[in-house]
């Protein structure tokens, strides 16, 4: 990329955190909504709402990931391991990773419109839910990540959906978001519809030390993103992390998928049966 397309883009950055977190000031006292008073996945009129935008009969559609997980990544798991098949077979550069629900149903119908139909308003419940988790699981970061977007992928979705989240999932946890810090050195294929190894190799020198990474120095980094499927992001991310100083990388995300063991014949990229 020559000066001039690098003057470009991270003036778009720069552009997509600005509006991030003014939509995070906004959204904090909850004037940016599809309608007040509605559920978020229903519409039906609530008097009320425990459950941050949902009502009740929704709220009972999403799964939660409880029992047997990954005691690296955090997935559901169907067989009795303490680990799944991809951490074992794949070095994993963050600490540990939990993610609230599974990738299913009505939190992937959230993730989706949060992702791709410009409705950012679904960052408040899934920051919501996200933070309610950090707590629950004793987490103890210092500074937040960001999982890094290009300025082209920010251009096409219309804003960047991570910031958005990030900055929402801030001003619960009360740490401050660092950009800048890692950032994509160069454009991948998206992740969505690649396989294990796939998606792998599809991270190798993508991710890299930007201008800020010395404020990660001794910092306990918390890595957000809205769905973890192999972990191979978040550890890519978690290593560039580490390099500039990081003490230790943990993972947040709203959702993961399952990890099913299936014959090799059937799933040749590591027992994923379903990526995004």
């Amino acid at each position: 990329m020559n000066m001039k397309g690098q003057t470009k883009e991270k003036r778009r950055l720069r552009h997509a955190i600005k509006w991030a977190k003014r939509y995070a000031f906004f959204s904090s006292f909850s004037v940016i909504s599809p309608a007040r008073g509605r559920c978020l996945i229903c519409s039906n009129e609530q008097e009320s709402f425990d459950y941050a935008g949902l009502c009740g009969e929704c709220k009972g559609k999403i799964t939660p990931i409880i029992g047997r997980a990954c005691e690296k990544c955090g997935r559901p798991l169907i067989a009795e391991e303490s680990y799944c098949e991809t951490c074992r077979e794949h070095e994993r550069h963050f600490d540990r990773a939990f993610s609230c629900f599974v990738y299913e149903g009505a939190a992937r119908m959230m993730i989706t419109r949060f992702k791709y139909a410009k409705e950012p308003f679904y960052a408040r419940q899934m920051a919501e839910d996200m933070a309610e988790l950090y707590y629950a699981k004793g987490m103890s970061c210092t500074a937040i990540v960001p999982s890094p977007s290009s300025a082209e992928r920010i251009k096409e979705r219309g804003y960047d959906h991570i910031a958005v989240l990030a900055e929402l999932l801030s001003k619960r946890l009360h740490l401050p978001v660092v950009y800048n810090a890692v950032v994509k050195g160069k454009d991948n294929k998206a992740q969505a519809g690649l396989k294990g190894l796939e998606r792998e190799e599809n991270v190798l020198g993508v991710y890299e030390k930007g201008e800020n990474a010395r404020r990660l120095k001794g910092a306990r980094v918390l890595i957000v993103d809205d769905v973890l499927t192999t972990g191979a992001t978040a550890s890519a991310i978690a290593k560039v992390a580490k390099r500039a100083g990081a003490k230790g990388a943990y993972v947040l995300t709203f959702a993961s998928t399952r990890y099913y063991v299936v014959p090799k014949d059937d799933q040749p990229r590591g027992g994923e049966r379903e990526e995004i």
